[in-house]
């Protein structure tokens, strides 16, 4: 297999028309299109820095950053499984990819171990209702992949929550998306798990959100949203306490040691955490917002 480093540059003509285009034409993500009980932002706009409060991530691992939804940029984890140069298009360092048999360029896995700390302090929702959002893009084939977890140890010894592709045992087929909660207390065992009805995994950029809304009655509801629109639903028994002194992670999951999981393979951008469920008309304007890319 042949292996090529190019850097791609641009001549000196393209930057006054690339500035044109992003003052007077390119929607971007400057400003979050919805900021009530808004408690961490992280575009990935070429930074893992929080514009909305105090969490800071930490790249680590080989991750990147590529053109991401509404003309910003977006973190890229992994290779993909046949996007090619699509996603390191537009990119100034030297990227190194290979040449398949059938001489179509092929990304290598930039690091199995790319990832982003966002830190113990952020993700320990307890009871209270929360809202999770963020923009991915993923072609993966594999059927158990890690994508966000705030999760200490491969046990049951901390309550705790997860987004996947896929599970284990779990989703015959790859790139539905499962959001759980398990709690810790041995009379409550097992997770809650909500998975979505159609798969993510087709190359394209998607807008999730997770929903966790109490109810009149005590419990709670989860709900997922697909692209501005619910997708799935399902109540709570009760509501579990998710707090612990793990790093919230973006892009790896501890599990990997030992169940099967696999990093994530993909991009994500414009990850939100809000304090609040988020109604099903915020969630439309934020993914409206992001829309506009391609």
């Amino acid at each position: 297999m042949k292996r090529i480093t190019m850097r791609f540059g641009a001549p000196a003509w393209f930057w006054p028309g690339l500035l044109f285009l992003t003052a007077f034409g390119a929607p971007c993500f400057a400003q979050a299109p919805v900021t009530n009980g808004l408690v961490a932002r992280w575009s990935g706009d070429g930074n893992a820095k929080d514009s909305a409060g105090h969490y800071d991530g930490q790249v680590s691992g080989g991750l990147r950053y590529v053109p991401g939804p509404a003309a910003a940029q977006a973190f890229q984890f992994g290779g993909g499984n046949g996007q090619g140069l699509d996603f390191v298009q537009g990119q100034i360092p030297p990227v190194t990819y290979t040449i398949d048999a059938s001489g179509n360029p092929a990304v290598l896995n930039p690091g199995e171990n790319a990832q982003v700390d966002f830190g113990n302090s952020i993700g320990n929702f307890g009871t209270r209702d929360f809202t999770i959002a963020f923009w991915m893009k993923t072609d993966s084939q594999y059927r158990y992949e890690a994508f966000l977890g705030k999760r200490p140890t491969c046990d049951a010894a901390y309550s705790h929550w997860n987004i996947f592709l896929g599970s284990r045992p779990g989703n015959p087929l790859p790139g539905f998306l499962h959001l759980g909660i398990t709690s810790a207390r041995s009379q409550d065992p097992g997770e809650f798990a909500l998975f979505s009805t159609r798969p993510v995994n087709d190359g394209q950029w998607h807008h999730v959100a997770w929903v966790r809304q109490s109810t009149s009655a005590g419990s709670c509801m989860g709900l997922l949203y697909l692209d501005g629109a619910l997708d799935n639903s399902k109540p709570y028994r009760e509501t579990v306490d998710v707090a612990n002194q793990a790093s919230l992670l973006l892009g790896q999951h501890v599990c990997q040691c030992c169940d099967g999981c696999h990093a994530y393979s993909g991009a994500a951008a414009e990850l939100q955490i809000f304090s609040h469920a988020l109604t099903a008309e915020e969630i439309l304007t934020i993914y409206k917002a992001g829309k506009t890319e391609k």
